[in-house]
């Protein structure tokens, strides 16, 4: 009977290992900061963007923006005014607390406000080129890209 728990105490030894080694095919994750040099980048040796690196949104995603159908008016719900340092949607305000990047897209944390709400949303900022000319697509940077995530034009300064 003595050897039962022996036995038992000798197979639960290797599970009480204190070491933790990640798994080799997990990507290794950089924080968004707003440190200059500090964000995420795409991997590759290209230099960050000097706005990224100074934790501000690139002046390339500056200005007004609506839905590709909208007609630019401050009273539109799609309308976005973007600044280096701040996202205004129509309901909310985002002030930006670190930036990083993905390729050429621009990868936010904005501290929203709105509605009597604060939360945390880190955005990301993707410009793409059609026959009718540059459009912006914001998306959620936490979740895959999708074409259902809408576009929207620049509207005239």
């Amino acid at each position: 009977m003595r050897r039962l728990p022996l036995i038992a105490l000798t197979l639960l030894l290797p599970a009480c290992d204190s070491r933790v080694d990640p798994a080799p095919d997990t990507p290794a994750e950089t924080p968004i900061s707003g440190e200059p040099g500090g964000g995420i980048s795409d991997g590759a040796d290209s230099p960050l963007d000097p706005a990224i690196a100074a934790g501000e949104i690139p002046a390339r995603f500056h200005g007004v923006w609506d839905a590709v159908t909208g007609t630019c008016d401050p009273a539109s719900d799609m309308r976005v005014e973007i600044t280096s340092r701040r996202i205004e949607y129509y309901e909310s305000v985002g002030d930006v607390s670190g930036m990083g990047s993905e390729g050429d897209d621009a990868i936010a944390d904005l501290v929203m406000e709105g509605e009597g709400e604060t939360w945390v949303q880190p955005a990301r900022l993707s410009l793409e080129t059609l026959p009718d000319g540059e459009q912006l697509r914001i998306s959620d940077a936490l979740k895959p890209e999708s074409p259902d995530d809408p576009l929207r034009k620049r509207c005239p300064a």
